[in-house]
């Protein structure tokens, strides 16, 4: 079996004061760097195997922090560039989740201009198990939700199997903005195993930003950085960026 979807625990960043200090006891920080703009969404994070610690959420622009407890998880961002990355390990259960919520906006036109555009989230990665018994599975997934509407893909390995699944996607969703009131989008990134997960990992990245503008228009995320045109970066380039 696969354990439940993760999207419905990592619920608004106001109900997860408990988990806030679960969270943090339960990790090593490398990196969660303290350049955060408070007029920017939370983004929110979940590492649990048996310490049972919630979600919480984190201000920070630039995040990197190795999670082990019994198994092991890793997840970073940089919301100035536009990239997260998520590598768990485990051979039973866990949960290793990640969103980034992020604001967009349009530059080079007056206020209340319209304009369409597309948000997109380009993912790459994989999972994996070798579990033969009951309790298996794997959950590995990517979402992206924007103005109501969310799309997906996995690479979720269901029951007793042996293998690798790989994850490469671009997900897109159609937006509207008025130049001068920002949309808000979130990216997910959620790594599950339920008890019997042996042998059971995946590792991927994502980036994202707003492409389909009319020319001499920029998308501004909340933080500042440009996010047009999506950029496509490499899990190889996602780890030296934060080694």
């Amino acid at each position: 079996m696969i354990v439940p979807r993760l999207l419905a625990c990592l619920g608004p960043a106001a109900s997860l004061g408990a988990g806030l200090v679960l969270g943090i006891a339960a990790m090593s920080p490398e990196r969660a760097e303290a350049e955060a703009n408070p007029s920017c969404p939370p983004s929110i994070v979940q590492l649990a195997s048996y310490s049972g610690a919630g979600p919480f959420s984190t201000d920070a622009m630039i995040y990197d922090s190795t999670f082990v407890d019994v198994w092991t998880a890793h997840v970073t961002f940089d919301r100035s560039l536009g990239r997260m990355s998520l590598t768990a390990a485990s051979s039973g259960r866990m949960t290793a989740a990640v969103r980034v919520v992020e604001l967009f906006d349009v530059v080079g036109v007056l206020d209340g201009t319209p304009v369409t555009a597309t948000i997109e989230f380009r993912l790459d990665g994989w999972s994996e198990q070798t579990c033969g018994g009951g309790g298996c599975g794997v959950e590995f997934e990517g979402t992206l939700a924007a103005g109501g509407d969310s799309v997906s893909a996995d690479a979720n390995l269901i029951g007793p199997a042996f293998g690798r699944r790989d994850l490469k996607a671009t997900l897109r969703l159609p937006v509207r903005f008025v130049a001068g009131s920002p949309i808000e989008a979130e990216f997910f990134l959620d790594y599950g195993t339920g008890p019997g997960g042996t042998g059971a990992g995946a590792s991927g990245n994502g980036s994202f930003g707003v492409s389909g503008l009319p020319a001499g228009v920029h998308a501004i995320a909340c933080g500042g950085g440009d996010v047009t045109p999506v950029r496509r970066v490499t899990w190889g380039e996602i780890k030296r960026s934060y080694h």
